[in-house]
């Protein structure tokens, strides 16, 4: 009986391997490949352009837009994150903020929401396994309109989630106060208090005001 062929008995495992990796390839390319919206849950992502040289898959039902996190990171490398936020910019676009949780269209986990802050009042989605990020309609417009895009890796971190928040209770504050005193009457106390804040004898000032009878003997 002649010896086993140790040459060919590697080649055809080489030729299995190669045979097993690309059906794994391939499993794992029709899956990223038709990935669903995971707001509408059963439509279909469709590669696009977000921004020059910044792939996504987008929704046309939606329009919300998944960016893979490994692309958004080759964008910042290439296009840099220098530009200085425009704070005085409006937002007049049309935001769809669903709020209800979503899970990642790649990965399956259920992505985080954060806030984003800056003025601007709705939240991003983002998954800690894939590290993508889903935006719903219009939000990164928005984002970019205040030259705050090129800045989703920093509203991830503690550092700037802490200062969202603070913002978020301070705008809840100020909701409870116009709709107990109205808007005109709170508008005028701010400006008392901001006034006061510039004086020196700024307790002097309020006892005075709050005195019932400031000239009784």
């Amino acid at each position: 009986m002649p010896p086993p062929n140790k040459s060919l008995d590697r080649s055809a495992r080489h030729c299995a391997d190669e045979t097993y990796l690309t059906q794994q390839q391939t499993t794992l390319c029709v899956r990223i490949n038709s990935m669903k919206c995971p707001v509408c849950k059963s439509t279909e992502l469709i590669a696009g352009e977000l921004d020059e040289n910044l792939t996504s898959l987008n929704c046309p039902d939606c329009r919300g837009n998944w960016i893979r996190g490994a692309e958004y990171w080759k964008w910042v490398e290439q296009h840099g994150s220098e530009l200085a936020e425009r704070v005085h910019e409006t937002e007049s676009l049309s935001l769809v903020e669903p709020g209800l949780p979503i899970d990642c269209p790649e990965c399956r986990f259920r992505m985080v929401k954060y806030l984003v802050g800056r003025g601007l009042s709705f939240t991003l989605d983002h998954c800690q396994g894939c590290k993508g990020i889903w935006l719903d309609r219009n939000e990164w417009e928005a984002l970019k309109k205040r030259n705050l895009h090129d800045d989703l890796n920093t509203m991830f971190t503690s550092f700037w989630q802490n200062e969202a928040h603070r913002e978020a209770r301070k705008k809840r504050m100020e909701d409870i106060y116009i709709s107990r005193f109205g808007a005109d009457d709170y508008a005028e106390i701010k400006r008392i208090r901001w006034w006061l804040d510039t004086k020196t004898n700024r307790e002097e000032l309020i006892a005075y005001l709050t005195d019932r009878d400031p000239f009784a003997a």
